[in-house]
């Protein structure tokens, strides 16, 4: 135990001794919160809809009037072709398709419900979802009272718009915005937090480079033992870490996570453990630094794509949603979209244990490469 805690020493030593991995441990995190903020500060609060009207009736015109009348929506007609390639470009934020027998199915009251596409999920679909079933609500009573009846349908709707509701305009605020900088600004994080694990990478490699690693186990040291330091000594780095991010994010940010701070601290610390484990399997098929460096490289970033961490995973194709699983990132970002739209812990808990395990196998692979590498001295 006390060489456990002297190697953790002297790695946590090495580690605040350089001013560059300082900025690697603590500013690069609060950097990528930072430009999360700046970027969604830009975004309009407007939900811009794309209408593809189908029916093209008296009946789909006036909703589409309707619809952008209300001041929290911009209309824009798009054509059927371009429905993907509107979304895809960011064009619109969702897309409200009329299907063309929307007129028969109100008068006979028996309305379907409307196809709205987003590639962005409930955050946007919720406000035109909620505005379009009341709407559509409306013309649906108004249908059975007619009884499949035109002229008396006709009738009591044009008294039904004549004699408009009057509405109390209640400010209601908007906190999808909110939750969505949250998931961003917490998928920036995790990528810093894995470019962390390139310096745990680089404490191993550096002291096989300058002969440390063999010199410490001249001594009665163990490998079992110094991997348990340099992950010790890690995971005391992404604990300071995670708990200046909290900070940052919380007092100084003010931002909301929509989840309870302790759960949050649980959940990223799950992922600093699966950090590490990335970490040491670099280092265990690594030569060299330069090419520990490389690995990482090339590893964080494609992995942080089809985890979600750029952007949401709904908007990958189907099959690429499906590698997505094989990432520790990927479980973080559902748990927190899942937590924050309302499931509580319990129903979530397992997304954290796969990530746990995701780092024992980790550990494992490192600990088992570096006992069965014989070629140790070769590194350079």
């Amino acid at each position: 135990m006390n060489n456990i805690l002297s190697i953790t020493k002297n790695i946590l030593k090495q580690a605040f001794r350089r001013k560059s991995n300082l900025l690697t441990f603590i500013l690069l995190p609060i950097i990528g919160i930072l430009i999360s903020l700046g970027l969604n500060n830009n975004t309009q609060s407007l939900t811009k809809v794309g209408l593809v009207d189908l029916n093209n009736t008296y009946l789909s015109q006036d909703m589409v009037k309707s619809i952008g009348d209300n001041k929290n929506f911009t209309i824009q007609k798009v054509d059927e072709k371009y429905i993907e390639e509107s979304l895809l470009n960011k064009y619109v934020d969702c897309i409200l398709v009329i299907p063309k027998g929307f007129d028969k199915e109100v008068y006979k009251g028996d309305i379907k419900k409307l196809n709205i596409i987003s590639l962005r999920g409930q955050d946007i679909t919720s406000w035109i979802e909620n505005y379009v079933n009341y709407y559509v609500e409306n013309l649906s009573h108004i249908g059975k009272a007619s009884n499949n009846n035109n002229k008396i349908f006709d009738k009591i709707y044009k008294g039904y718009k004549d004699k408009k509701l009057k509405l109390k305009d209640v400010a209601i605020k908007d906190i999808s915005v909110t939750k969505s900088v949250t998931r961003q600004s917490i998928g920036f994080l995790l990528v810093f937090m894995l470019m962390a694990s390139s310096v745990t990478s680089n404490f191993i490699m550096k002291d096989k480079c300058n002969r440390t690693y063999f010199r410490t186990f001249c001594a009665p040291v163990s490998k079992t033992e110094y991997i348990i330091s340099n992950i010790l000594a890690n995971f005391v780095i992404f604990l300071i870490q995670i708990l200046l991010i909290l900070f940052m994010s919380l007092k100084v940010f003010k931002m909301s996570f929509y989840i309870s701070t302790p759960i949050m601290f649980m959940i990223l610390c799950s992922f600093g453990l699966a950090c590490i484990g990335f970490g040491i399997v670099i280092s265990a098929f690594s030569k060299t630094i330069s090419q520990a460096s490389q690995l990482s490289n090339v590893l964080i970033v494609p992995t942080c794509m089809l985890a979600g961490c750029y952007w949401p995973i709904k908007i990958m194709p189907k099959w690429l949603q499906n590698y997505s699983n094989l990432f520790p990132q990927a479980w973080i970002m559902k748990t927190i979209e899942a937590m924050q739209y309302g499931k509580s812990f319990s129903e979530v808990y397992i997304n954290i244990v796969f990530v746990l395990i995701f780092a024992v196998v980790l550990f494992a692979i490192g600990i088992f490469k570096m006992y069965r590498d014989e070629n140790l001295k070769n590194i350079l």
